[in-house]
């Protein structure tokens, strides 16, 4: 049993929300699946997307040794864009992430923590982006 979702002042349309999840104000949810325990950060943007969710919540001590090592918490931070993409579980997405496929790329990468598999974006289980990370021309 886990405890309803939180969250205030954002936008959800088309989109099913699961359980245990808080949801950052000024955050925009359109036509996704946001699964158990999802931790999203403010002013974010989800447009046509899959996020699985974690296994578990993390503790003040996880986030706290995050924070010491300075890399990304479970969940999506602050500002950050995701669109078109299925996210695995307990992936960790720094601040101002740019998650999308705008140069309609088919596929690409083979173990990476992101791959596109026919247009489709996927970023794999446990993935760490760090802040600001986006999808570059090359790819």
């Amino acid at each position: 049993f886990l405890p309803p979702s939180q969250y205030s002042r954002v936008s959800i349309s088309n989109s099913i929300v699961a359980d245990g999840c808080r949801i950052g104000e000024g955050t925009i949810i359109e036509n996704s699946v946001i699964g158990v325990r999802c931790q999203i950060g403010k002013n974010v943007v989800i447009r046509n997307s899959i996020l699985m969710g974690a296994d578990d919540f993390q503790t003040q001590e996880e986030i706290l040794a995050d924070t010491t090592a300075n890399r990304p918490s479970i969940g999506i931070g602050d500002a950050s864009i995701i669109e078109g993409t299925i996210v695995d579980k307990n992936c960790r997405i720094g601040a101002g992430a740019r998650i999308r496929n705008p140069q309609n790329i088919q596929d690409h990468g083979e173990e990476e923590d992101v791959i596109i598999r026919d247009g489709i974006v996927v970023v794999a289980k446990e993935a760490v982006l760090p802040p600001g990370w986006f999808m570059t021309a090359s790819v």
